[in-house]
């Protein structure tokens, strides 16, 4: 089943001063903030909700607001295992990023100037897509030789304007 969405977005962003390349036995570095307000964004996007019966992806085109023009980011998940989400971009930049709660993932970040390896540590997941179209996020990511950053995302999905209401 295919059917439009419009995609509500929420995030909350903040510097920490942290690493998250660290072997997780050697890792020693507590999280903490670096003094830098927290960047907020609420963004609005036209979707698509796709469900094949065992796989949802939901996705839409990125814009200049979020630095990613022409690319496309899909979030998608198996029904078996909804707290295991994967988040792939495609267009001017490519990536494919893991979020798994309690765990770390090592993906790379392709951009049109060149590659970057990133690490992503995914503090909580709920997935409540299929009950009523909500998902959040708590993670770290890092950029090899930056400063990591620390995003709470919240997506809920509303019912296109041309659409019954999401159940």
């Amino acid at each position: 089943m295919l059917k439009k969405v419009r995609i509500s977005i929420h995030t909350k962003q903040q510097e920490i001063g942290s690493t998250l390349f660290d072997a997780p036995e050697k890792a020693t570095a507590r999280e903490q903030t670096i003094n830098a307000e927290p960047q907020e964004m609420e963004l609005m996007f036209e979707g698509r909700y796709y469900d094949d019966g065992t796989r949802i992806s939901i996705s839409y085109k990125e814009g200049e607001i979020t630095g990613m023009d022409n690319s496309r980011t899909t979030l998608s998940f198996q029904k078996s295992e909804p707290a295991l989400i994967t988040m792939t971009r495609d267009g001017s930049v490519r990536t494919a990023l893991v979020f798994e709660e309690g765990q770390r993932h090592l993906c790379v970040y392709q951009t049109p100037f060149m590659p970057f390896e990133v690490a992503v540590k995914t503090r909580q997941v709920e997935n409540r897509i299929e009950e009523n179209g909500t998902l959040h996020l708590l993670y770290t990511v890092e950029l090899k030789g930056a400063n990591a950053e620390q995003t709470d995302f919240s997506l809920m999905l509303l019912p296109d304007a041309d659409t019954p209401k999401f159940k």
